[in-house]
């Protein structure tokens, strides 16, 4: 992406140096150990606006606010040399829906976290986590979760599987007794069939999943709640297409009708023999 794509920002910098402490994520590969690191907070564009964000960091963390294009480009460039030295660079945006987000995604061994996360952590008194590299972390919705896709075409695959992510969760490409929850576009295949017949994991349809990201700021969500996963549980005929041969009786075609829509989004398809 070109530099283009950020929009120009007022310069601005300061840096507060006070101790580090820091909390490994469970899932993080680099930096083995984040207490032999030096690990510094970048506060990306209007997140440097943030009040509450500058508070939530004052006095416990080293931060940098960095407002300016130019400035943003040479961290990036700085941050890769540095992590040869064991020096990190975690950058906190306010939105993971803006160009500058997408700048930093695009840009290999880089580690990302919203301001979100800094401040419900704050909310908990619990350290802030460590991000994976190349896996920015907006929040903690789904971080005991596991999840395998059934169904997906591939381009929307990409975009949940970064949801997932992004609310702290993993997913698997296989289905395995590991798996906490299957998101089925539709209830067939062999993925399907083995967590159906396994009985270990939720079947929920990918409205679940939305529903999840949409409630991404609401630090009172629980997405594991009774109640909204009966509410988003796949049903059995979910997303199926049927086709109904041979039926001449309107009452019986009828009782079949709404059989099928109890049971499952799904379509039906009528076939009259006459």
């Amino acid at each position: 992406m070109s530099t283009e794509n950020i929009s120009p920002l007022s310069l601005t910098s300061k840096i507060h140096h006070q101790r580090n402490k820091f909390k490994k994520n469970s899932e993080n590969t680099s930096p083995t150990n984040a207490n032999d690191w030096s690990i510094t907070f970048c506060i990306i564009g209007s997140a440097c606006s943030n009040k509450r964000l500058l508070s939530s960091l004052e006095d416990r963390y080293v931060y940098e606010c960095i407002n300016d294009e130019r400035q943003v480009i040479r961290t990036l460039a700085e941050t890769k040399i540095l992590l040869s030295q064991r020096q990190l660079r975690i950058f906190i945006v306010d939105s993971f829906d803006d160009c500058i987000f997408q700048y930093l995604k695009d840009n290999e061994d880089i580690y990302t976290i919203s301001s979100e996360l800094v401040l419900s952590c704050t909310e908990k008194e619990i350290d802030i986590p460590v991000p994976r590299r190349n896996r920015p972390l907006y929040c903690q919705h789904l971080s005991s979760a596991v999840i395998c896709f059934v169904g997906i075409r591939r381009d929307t695959h990409t975009e949940f599987s970064d949801f997932v992510h992004y609310l702290g969760g993993s997913v698997r490409k296989d289905y395995s007794d590991q798996v906490t929850h299957v998101i089925s576009h539709a209830n067939i295949g062999e993925k399907y069939l083995t967590a159906f017949n396994m009985e270990r994991s939720e079947i929920l349809t990918e409205e679940w999943l939305l529903r999840c990201w949409h409630e991404r700021n609401n630090r009172q969500f629980n997405p594991f709640d009774s109640e909204l996963i009966r509410i988003y549980r796949a049903k059995p005929l979910h997303n199926l297409n049927l086709y109904f041969f041979g039926f001449n009786n309107d009452d019986e075609l009828q009782h079949l009708h709404t059989l099928t829509n109890e049971h499952g989004k799904t379509n039906l398809y009528l076939d009259y023999f006459f």
